[in-house]
């Protein structure tokens, strides 16, 4: 069985790619694959913020990736160089993320068999 990392840095109000994340990893998981992590990169860092402002009729982004990855025990984690250019603080961060460099997110695409990238970049 294969082992799947997903990179997203599409802010929480572009909800479209961690739904997709979230329906891709469930998938995998039912054909008894694993995934191992989802790390946000630049401007992505936001889906980690637990009291985000969502109004009435956008989705709980951070809500809907804190219950996948807890139910799933899969390691978040923020880039810790935007987590800082944001001024987000980690106690901030939905329970279970963290915040980690490129060089940890690196090492996570090598243990991997699938990298899956949601987002231009940043």
């Amino acid at each position: 069985m294969s082992k799947y990392v997903f990179f997203i840095s599409t802010e929480p109000y572009k909800y479209q790619a961690v739904d997709s994340l979230i329906e891709i990893g469930n998938a995998a998981i039912r054909k008894g694959h694993e995934v191992t992590g989802i790390f946000f990169f630049g401007t992505g860092v936001y889906n980690l913020k637990k009291d985000i402002s969502c109004g009435s009729t956008i989705r709980n982004i951070p809500e809907k990736i804190e219950k996948f990855s807890k139910e799933n025990n899969i390691r978040v984690a923020g880039c810790s160089t935007w987590v800082s250019i944001t001024g987000l603080k980690e106690p901030e961060f939905i329970e279970g993320a963290s915040e980690e460099g490129l060089g940890d997110f690196s090492d996570w695409a090598i243990e991997a068999d699938k990298l899956i990238v949601f987002g231009a970049g940043g």
